[in-house]
């Protein structure tokens, strides 16, 4: 837990500052569009929608936050630096390195799956919005390393998100959770 801390401890203030303006932004344009969320499942949809937008934020604040490398770096190898990682890092670095970059995606699998319901867009968008992400890192002077192997890691953590999602979906969790299942009359 320590790890993901700090981690994410960079970007926390920013993240919650970005969360407020977000959510109050989106409730604005929907009241003066005259959208209300009047009944549980819009309230759902909502909160699946904030948390999709706010995985997104979350995932740019992160990969797009400057380094100190001071040229630009690519890797292109598949699982080069993966099969390099196991062999010579240490316990904290392999956590560091591949585990974050798979739970980094695993939230994003999982709303893209509950708003796509497709196994195969959920895995293409994961997979181009992680290639994006390596785009970004090589054009923008942030000295941050472009590796294919982040956009593998990062396409399983969408595709165990995926699976999050539906298992979710399949078990009606979600919707239940907030009261909105079947057999509820308030849609």
């Amino acid at each position: 837990m320590r790890q993901l801390y700090e981690a994410f401890q960079p970007v926390i203030p920013v993240f919650i500052l970005l969360f407020i303006l977000v959510i109050a932004m989106t409730l604005i344009i929907q009241r003066k569009s005259g959208y209300r969320l009047d009944t549980m499942r819009k309230r759902m949809d909502f909160l699946l929608y904030l948390g999709l937008m706010m995985t997104i934020i979350g995932i740019l604040l992160l990969t797009l936050l400057p380094s100190s490398n001071p040229e630009k770096v690519t890797q292109f190898v598949p699982f080069y630096s993966i099969i390099d990682t196991f062999e010579y890092a240490t316990d904290y670095a392999i956590i560091n390195s591949i585990g974050m970059n798979i739970l980094l995606f695993v939230p994003l699998g999982m709303f893209l799956y509950i708003f796509t319901k497709s196994e195969f867009l959920t895995t293409v968008l994961a997979c181009l919005f992680s290639i994006f992400i390596e785009f970004l890192q090589y054009m923008l002077p942030i000295g941050r390393i472009s590796n294919v192997d982040d956009v593998i890691l990062n396409t399983v953590g969408g595709i165990i998100g995926m699976i999050l999602g539906l298992v979710f979906s399949k078990l009606g969790i979600v919707y239940y959770f907030f009261g909105a299942g079947k057999g509820n009359n308030k849609d």
